[in-house]
């Protein structure tokens, strides 16, 4: 996957043109394993798979995850043994990206490029 730098905005307006407004219909693709998944499938895998936030405690919501994290992350993929849908690659991690995205305030957050059209 290429690298890539744009604005929040740019990501944002882009995700809506290729997949519309909605952003639970948003879907990324993971640089490692491929697998495409929306914030639809992020908010189901959360639904059987609860996360809670370490410092603050507070539920874990699609919107926190989309585009960072591979939805296998969710599912199990950091357990031995896992053999479902995605893996436990993470944007964040040691190597980021491949994306970078400048968030309003001029900090930049690492995230999954945004998937082809049509293809989630």
């Amino acid at each position: 996957m290429t690298y890539r730098k744009l604005t929040q905005s740019e990501l944002l307006a882009e995700a809506a043109e290729r997949f519309g407004v909605d952003p639970l219909a948003w879907a990324f693709q993971c640089p490692t394993c491929k697998d495409i998944a929306t914030g639809a499938d992020f908010r189901a895998a959360l639904e059987e798979h609860p996360r809670t936030h370490i410092r603050t405690k507070q539920p874990v919501v699609a919107s926190d995850l989309l585009g960072t994290e591979c939805i296998g992350r969710t599912l199990g993929a950091l357990n031995t043994g896992y053999t479902g849908r995605g893996c436990d690659w993470a944007a964040f991690g040691l190597l980021r990206g491949p994306w970078e995205v400048v968030m309003s305030n001029g900090q930049t957050v690492p995230c999954f490029p945004l998937a082809p059209k049509g293809g989630a």
